[in-house]
């Protein structure tokens, strides 16, 4: 719930310091900006085997990554007044924890670590002055992932990921500002993307299952020539 208030006052913010005025653009400019800041991690589905002072527990039915950190590099180029292309690359590590309790074992025990990286194309809607510039956007890659549960480290996994973002452009002078992004992301745990076998294994049949969905706010400068 916080999480949700968070990034609609984001977006509000945004709208509000963008709206006013469309008088000049930056139609035909390039933008490189490099970011960090928060990952909010989302549930993964499995039947894993982790390591608890009991015994060896195998019917563990999902995990999740702690937040954590997020960092990356965008470019992006500015087709027309209001639209813009963009790819970019994030990163994050985050450590994984199962939230189950099995008798004397300890909730939210680590378990884990999680290594997500992510290539993305996106499309994106701007508006505003030539300093004050607010956009909305929508994009799809691929989320490269490697799970490393009880020293198990499985081979690194792409998957299928479309987002959506909202932020803000505020420049200092004309070509050096700050970027602030908001970004919603939905990752398909099924690897053959057909439904005939997935991450979690006989939770097949569990819509909700088959993504695994986290949240990013980030910030970083933007140089633009």
């Amino acid at each position: 719930m916080r999480r949700s208030l968070f990034f609609s006052a984001l977006a509000c913010s945004v709208l509000t310091l963008a709206v006013p005025a469309f008088a000049q653009d930056r139609t035909g400019t390039w933008e490189i900006s490099p970011f960090a800041g928060g990952y909010f991690g989302g549930r993964l589905y499995g039947n894993y085997t982790v390591p608890f002072s009991s015994g060896t527990v195998t019917n563990v039915r999902f995990l999740e990554p702690d937040d954590d950190l997020a960092y990356g590099a965008r470019l992006a180029y500015n087709i027309a007044r209001h639209f813009g292309f963009e790819v970019d690359w994030t990163s994050s590590r985050a450590d994984l924890r199962s939230p189950d309790f099995f008798g004397s074992s300890p909730r939210n025990l680590k378990v884990g670590r999680l290594r997500q990286n992510v290539y993305e194309a996106n499309a994106l809607f701007n508006f505003g002055r030539r300093r004050v510039i607010g956009y909305v956007g929508i994009g799809a890659g691929s989320a490269v992932e490697k799970r490393d549960i009880a020293g198990i480290n499985p081979a690194a996994t792409g998957r299928f990921t479309a987002n959506l973002s909202v932020g803000g452009k505020f420049f200092f002078v004309p070509r050096v500002g700050l970027r602030l992004d908001a970004r919603y992301r939905a990752i398909d745990l099924r690897p053959d993307g057909d439904g005939s076998s997935c991450d979690h294994d006989s939770f097949c049949s569990d819509r909700r299952g088959r993504w695994s969905y986290n949240e990013e706010v980030t910030g970083g400068l933007i140089f633009a020539f």
